[in-house]
């Protein structure tokens, strides 16, 4: 029997452990897997997860054993006791032949083959970006550290690195030119079938931009808050309402974009709807026009194929893994656009038959994503470790 083990202890609901993209991708990986499992091709295969007891008990997994440990990742001494003491003793003791870890960090001592899921360098990016730096505590900038030291501890160590999208992978290889990495792309995919809402044009009537994001420094709320004092300029312009929605992370940066809005007197057009747990996805983007986010870095930006998936021009900034994961399928600014960018980006809003032709195209490019697809790319880089 070929044993597996899938750990995901770093993810403790309401414990302060990954949540967000992470925890979407351990679920979905979870479950596509287990599914995978069931075909006869599988039968030899063995595969365990290693997890916290409230995030397993939600699962219903056939093929795939739940083994619960609940890991306070919190604590410094407790997080690498697991990593490097607890987890290797499971992986003797049970005969695992491959580890993959949904976070980039993998433990010292070589017990098995180890695969790490590399989801970004955001840890860096805050890091080397003195402007987004400013917003972590001297706590939080310890613990960027620290975990940014896990990391490049996981690259030394890997057997294979799972990487979102290319541009990470191409990252991967810039950051460590000197090591030999073995990275495989295995997409991410939206759990929602294509919508068939048609699109409306503005045609004079109220254009609603949706800002569906958490208020991280690097998801660009300041770079929308220019761009709507810029449109309140024109005549078309006025039209645009925007409307924030997201979960509050850094505090300081929230009470800021509240701040500005009020300073930019931009009260009639910037709204906050805040973060509601019970609402569900198509609720998010069924009162928007069309989405905007400007983000000035991501690892794979899920948010912008959920609005394609129901049906949502999207506008984003043309950071590279966008470009890459939506290419002719959005309609990209820079982080700081030009009056030019800005009119060319309003005659497409006020095109029915583009942004007709947009979604169609949305449609398109999410197509050729799907949560089977990831993960049976998983699978595979698990078979070829065997």
């Amino acid at each position: 029997m070929n044993k597996i083990c899938l750990d995901v202890t770093n993810i403790s609901p309401g414990k302060g452990g990954a949540g967000g993209g992470i925890t979407t991708y351990a679920k979905n990986l979870l479950l596509g897997l287990d599914f995978l499992l069931k075909e006869p091709e599988n039968s030899k295969i063995e595969l365990v997860a290693l997890g916290h007891t409230d995030f397993l008990a939600g699962l219903n997994l056939d093929r795939i054993q739940k083994v619960t440990r609940n890991v306070n990742n919190q604590s410094f001494f407790k997080r690498n006791y697991w990593l490097h003491v607890a987890l290797p003793r499971f992986l003797k003791e049970n005969q695992i032949r491959v580890l993959h870890r949904v976070i980039p960090e993998l433990p010292m001592v070589k017990s098995s083959k180890y695969i790490m899921t590399l989801h970004d360098f955001m840890f860096d990016f805050y890091l080397e970006h003195p402007p987004l730096k400013s917003y972590l505590s001297t706590a939080n900038q310890l613990k960027f550290l620290f975990l940014r030291k896990l990391m490049q501890m996981g690259v030394a160590n890997h057997d294979s690195i799972l990487v979102p999208s290319s541009s990470i992978a191409e990252e991967a290889k810039q950051r460590f030119p000197d090591r030999k990495l073995n990275c495989k792309v295995t997409k991410l995919a939206t759990n929602r079938e294509l919508s068939d809402v048609k699109p409306n044009g503005a045609h004079g009537k109220e254009i609603a931009l949706g800002y569906v994001a958490g208020f991280y420094p690097h998801k660009g709320h300041k770079q929308a808050l220019r761009l709507m004092k810029t449109l309140r300029g024109s005549e078309r312009g006025k039209n645009v309402k925007l409307f924030f929605r997201g979960s509050v992370v850094y505090r300081n940066y929230f009470q800021e974009i509240e701040q500005l809005i009020q300073k930019e007197g931009l009260q009639d057009c910037v709204f906050m709807e805040g973060f509601d747990p019970d609402i569900t996805i198509e609720e998010i983007y069924r009162k928007y026009t069309a989405t905007l986010l400007l983000s000035e870095y991501e690892g794979f930006g899920l948010p912008v194929l959920e609005s394609q998936a129901f049906s949502k021009p999207v506008i984003c900034s043309d950071i590279p893994v966008f470009k890459e994961n939506l290419k002719d399928s959005a309609i990209y600014l820079s982080l700081n656009p030009s009056g030019q960018e800005i009119e060319g980006m309003l005659d497409k809003l006020y095109d029915r038959a583009y942004l007709e032709d947009l979604v169609e195209k949305g449609s398109e490019n999410t197509s050729q994503y799907s949560w089977k697809s990831t993960c049976q790319a998983t699978l595979d880089s698990y078979m070829s470790l065997l």
